[in-house]
């Protein structure tokens, strides 16, 4: 094709054809950057669809991320929702006269208020989008950064509180309660008021990581329908 071009010029300039040498010329430049052109256009699709293609794989990792987080908040709910009433029914069961004669009960409230949960999440995912979309820093971008430091407060709060029951409770009621079979051996510590003020302190700590556990739920919500919305598009 190179070979043809350069032919027609010379045969234009043998024959002393100059204007016709000149407007073919300028036609010729014109095709090469007609060809550039295109070249880039391509090229600039390519890398769009690249990059697109890389966007959709980065949220669906995120999505099955968020996902899995998600279902571990919904599974506990519930107990997050009935741990208040929960602990206040066991604080005034904790003032009766004859405790001993009531004790029916008792192992239903240890089973709630011992359990102990440490949440922990996966968000690798998560970290490595941050990090790729970090100079732009979208509104979805904030959305996530948001939900990390959401997650890291209920992992730091939860943690905590482990420490806490282990402390006030467990080692506390260690030589009182057969913690396997839950039978109470003494009621002594039960009816202490040292024992009562370890429970309020617990009340406290499972009102916290409520509020925590809350925030970190909405957002994760939030953050999986924004995932969702954007791989529809």
């Amino acid at each position: 094709m190179i070979k043809f071009f350069r032919k027609i010029r010379y045969n234009l300039m043998e024959t002393g054809k100059t204007s016709k040498y000149v407007k073919y010329a300028i036609g010729e430049i014109i095709l090469v950057v007609i060809g550039i052109l295109i070249a880039l256009t391509i090229n600039n699709w390519n890398e769009t669809r690249k990059a697109n293609n890389n966007e959709i794989t980065l949220l669906q990792k995120l999505q099955e991320e968020n996902s899995i987080n998600l279902e571990s908040l919904i599974y506990d709910v519930d107990y997050r929702k009935n741990m208040p009433k929960i602990i206040e029914d066991f604080t005034f069961f904790l003032e009766k006269e004859n405790l001993e004669k009531e004790n029916d009960s008792l192992p239903y409230f240890f089973e709630k208020i011992l359990r102990s949960t440490s949440y922990t999440f996966t968000n690798s995912s998560l970290v490595n989008y941050v990090k790729l979309h970090n100079s732009s820093y979208s509104a979805f971008t904030k959305e996530l950064t948001t939900l990390q430091a959401f997650q890291k407060d209920l992992e730091l709060i939860s943690e905590k509180a482990v420490d806490i029951k282990i402390k006030n409770l467990f080692e506390t009621l260690e030589n009182d309660i057969d913690f396997y079979s839950l039978e109470i051996k003494s009621f002594n510590t039960l009816k202490s008021l040292r024992f009562k003020n370890r429970i309020f302190l617990i009340s406290g700590i499972e009102q916290e990581i409520s509020y925590h556990f809350d925030k970190t739920l909405k957002q994760q919500q939030k953050v999986d329908s924004l995932i969702t919305s954007r791989l529809k598009y």
